[in-house]
């Protein structure tokens, strides 16, 4: 089993709503897969700003935790400035409560 599937696994056992990022390795296609793995609505737009506020707002997820697997090697090696900004964006909002806590798992 890779990390991925691994990961994929047991965020299924502990999340409501589980989003998986691939292969980005880029800004906008990393935002666009968060946006897509998150269920971003239409009318989010894909910007950085965007994203943080998007992560922590989830409402029109259902009510219960929201995990966002990222294999984040991709991007890291190909944009490590942008890497580091969309981190810290994710962290900022994991480990939030309330109805939709959420988190991140990194894998490579």
């Amino acid at each position: 089993m890779t990390d991925l599937s691994l990961a994929r696994t047991r965020a299924r056992e502990r999340a409501r709503t589980v989003g998986i990022v691939a292969e980005a390795a880029d800004e906008q296609t990393t935002l666009a897969a968060i946006g897509r793995a998150l269920r971003f609505p239409d009318y989010h737009a894909t910007s950085i700003d965007a994203l943080a506020e998007s992560v922590r707002d989830l409402s029109w997820l259902p009510v219960g935790p929201v995990e966002l697997i990222w294999a984040d090697g991709p991007l890291r090696d190909a944009d490590p400035r942008t890497h580091r900004l969309i981190q810290e964006i994710l962290h900022g909002a994991s480990g939030t409560e309330g109805e939709r806590p959420f988190r991140v798992t990194r894998v490579s």
